[in-house]
C-alpha cells in the first residue's frame, strides 16, 4: 500500500514525482506511435480502398461485350459466355411455332427448260376399268441443276488476205466491243466478281474454282485484269452517287479499319436512303467526313458518339442523331456496376428506354397517330439519364446527355429520322466479315475496287436489284462506249 503523501519527505516527493514524469513520456511516446501506426492503416485502407475500386472496374471492363459497349458481335466469339443450362423443352431446329411459313413457289410452266413425265406402268386398272387423267394429284418434282459444261468458248477471227496480183495485205476487224471485252467475257466477269466481293472468295479460291468445275485454267492475273476493267467500268455511277451525298437530307455513317500494304485505312459507309456509298480513307477523322461531304453539309447525320462527328459537326454547324443503341450498350454496362446507386440509375434508365421505344415502334405500324406520348417518353428519359448518382461514369453519361440530349431525341419531332444507326452497321458488316478473310488491299486501285464493288453490292441490296445484272449492264456500257446506268 502507498504512502500517504503527507508521510512523503521532500525528497521522496521529488522521486515521485520523477517517476510518473517518467511514466507520462512513456505514454505520450506510446500515443504518438499508436497516431503514426494509425494514420499508417488509414493510408493504407485508403490505398486497398482505391486499388479495389480500380479492380472492380477492370473488371468490369473486361466483361464488356457487344451487348453492353461498342465492341463489335464478332468480339464476342474470341471467348463466349457459358450459357445458361435450359430447364425447360429445349427448342427444335427449324421453323417455329407462331411463326409464318415461307414456301417457295413452283416454276411456272414458260419458266421450265425440260420436262420428263412418267406414265403408270398400264393403262387400265386391275379391275380392267381405263385409267383417266387427274392432274391436280400429279406428284411433281421440280429441280435445279448446272449445264454439264456451262461455258462458252468463243473464238473470233480477223481473216487475212494478200492481193494475188499486187501483194497487197488485207484484213478483217474484231469488233471494238469485243476487243474490249478481252478473255474473260462479262458474265463471267460479274459472276466472278461477285463471289470475290460478296463470297469473300481470294484469287487463288476462284482460279480453283474455274478449274474444278468449269475445267478451264484462269489465272490470278486474268482474273485481276477482268476486275481492274470492272472497276473502270463503274468508275461514273460511283463518282456520281459519292457527289449526290452531298444533297441527301439524312445519311447514317460509320466506320471501320481497313489493311492496305500493312498500313492502317479506314472504310467509312454513308447509308442514303435509297442508296450506300462506300469510301476508304488514310483518316478517321473529320478530314475523312471533310472530303465526302465538304464544307457546307446541310443535312442530318446519323451516327454513333465517335469524336470524329462531333468535330465535322461543330465546323459545320451541323445537327446529328446519335444512335440510341449505343447509348443503351453503355447504360448495360452500369447496370453490372459494384454502386447499388448507379445499378439502380441503370435500371430505371433502362426502363425509360424501353418506354420509349415501345411507343416508337406502335408509331411506325400507325404512322398517322398522334405523338404526344413519344414526346412524353422522350423528356422522361432526358429526366431520368440526367438525374445521376455522384459516381464518375454515371455521371459522365448524364453530361453526355445534358450536353447532347437533343442530338438523341431528334427522331421525336422527324419521323424520317432512325433512332439508331444500324441500317450503316449492317452495310458496313460485309465488309468486317471481308476484311476477316482477306489481307485489304494492295494498290490505289485496288482499293478503288472495293470502294465501287462494296457501293454497288450494298445499293442493289437496297433497292431489291440484282447486282450481277446491273455489273453486266456496265462491262456492256464500257465495251460499247455507252453511259453506264446510273446507282444514285
Amino acid at each position: 500500500m502507498k504512502e500517504p503523501v503527507a508521510n512523503l519527505t521532500m525528497e521522496s516527493l521529488l522521486k515521485r514525482l520523477d517517476l510518473l514524469e517518467g511514466e507520462n513520456v512513456c505514454l505520450r511516446a506510446e500515443v504518438e506511435q499508436l497516431k503514426t501506426e494509425n494514420a499508417r492503416l488509414r493510408a493504407e485502407n485508403e490505398a486497398l480502398r482505391a486499388k479495389v475500386e480500380q479492380l472492380t472496374l477492370e473488371l468490369a471492363a473486361a466483361r464488356k461485350d457487344s451487348s453492353n459497349s461498342s465492341k463489335p458481335p464478332s468480339s464476342d466469339i474470341v471467348k463466349p459466355p457459358k450459357s445458361p443450362k435450359s430447364k425447360g423443352k429445349r427448342r427444335r431446329i427449324g421453323g417455329q411455332p407462331g411463326h409464318e411459313p415461307h414456301f417457295r413457289q413452283p416454276f411456272t410452266p414458260d419458266q421450265l427448260d425440260e420436262t420428263h413425265v412418267y406414265e403408270p406402268p398400264a393403262m387400265t386398272c386391275s379391275c380392267g376399268g381405263e385409267l383417266k387423267a387427274n392432274p391436280p394429284e400429279d406428284h411433281v418434282q421440280q429441280q435445279i441443276e448446272l449445264l454439264e459444261n456451262p461455258l462458252i468458248r468463243r473464238e473470233y477471227r480477223a481473216k487475212a488476205y494478200r492481193c494475188a496480183k499486187c501483194g497487197a495485205f488485207h484484213r478483217g476487224k474484231i469488233p471494238l466491243p469485243v476487243q474490249r471485252e478481252g478473255f474473260v467475257g462479262s458474265r463471267l466477269a460479274s459472276a466472278l466478281a461477285f463471289l470475290n466481293v460478296k463470297g469473300h472468295a481470294s484469287y487463288t479460291a476462284l482460279s480453283a474454282f474455274m478449274k474444278d468445275v468449269f475445267g478451264e485454267s484462269v489465272s490470278r492475273g486474268l482474273i485481276a485484269k477482268s476486275f481492274r476493267r470492272i472497276s473502270a467500268s463503274l468508275e461514273a455511277p460511283y463518282n456520281d452517287a459519292l457527289q449526290r451525298l452531298r444533297d441527301e437530307s439524312v445519311l447514317n455513317i460509320d466506320e471501320t479499319g481497313h489493311r492496305e500494304r500493312g498500313k492502317r485505312f479506314w472504310t467509312w459507309v454513308f447509308r442514303a436512303k435509297d442508296f450506300t456509298v462506300f469510301h476508304i480513307d488514310k483518316s478517321r477523322g473529320s478530314k475523312a467526313l471533310k472530303s465526302v461531304l465538304g464544307s457546307e453539309y446541310a443535312g442530318m447525320i446519323g451516327c454513333d458518339y465517335y469524336s470524329a462527328y462531333h468535330k465535322y459537326l461543330t465546323d459545320i454547324d451541323g445537327s446529328a442523331q446519335f444512335c440510341l443503341a449505343h447509348l443503351i450498350r453503355d447504360i448495360r454496362f452500369l447496370k453490372g456496376h459494384h454502386s447499388a446507386q448507379t445499378r439502380k440509375y441503370a435500371g430505371k434508365c433502362l426502363a425509360a428506354m424501353r418506354r420509349l421505344f415501345r411507343i416508337h415502334h406502335q408509331l411506325r405500324k400507325n404512322p398517322g397517330q398522334d405523338r404526344h406520348e413519344l414526346v412524353k417518353a422522350g423528356e422522361r428519359l432526358r429526366r431520368t439519364m440526367t438525374n445521376a448518382p455522384p459516381e464518375p461514369k454515371a455521371q459522365n453519361l448524364a453530361k453526355r446527355f445534358r450536353d447532347h440530349g437533343d442530338d438523341y431525341l431528334r427522331f421525336i419531332s422527324n419521323p424520317e429520322i432512325e433512332p439508331t444507326n444500324n441500317s450503316a452497321e449492317r452495310a458496313i458488316r460485309q465488309v468486317v466479315i471481308d476484311r476477316a478473310s482477306s489481307q485489304g488491299t494492295r494498290s490505289l486501285n485496288g482499293r478503288a475496287y472495293k470502294e465501287r464493288m462494296c457501293t454497288v453490292l450494298a445499293t442493289c441490296a437496297q433497292r431489291g436489284i440484282s447486282a450481277f445484272n446491273y455489273l453486266i449492264q456496265t462491262l456492256s456500257a464500257r465495251s460499247n462506249q455507252a453511259t453506264a446506268p446510273p446507282l444514285a
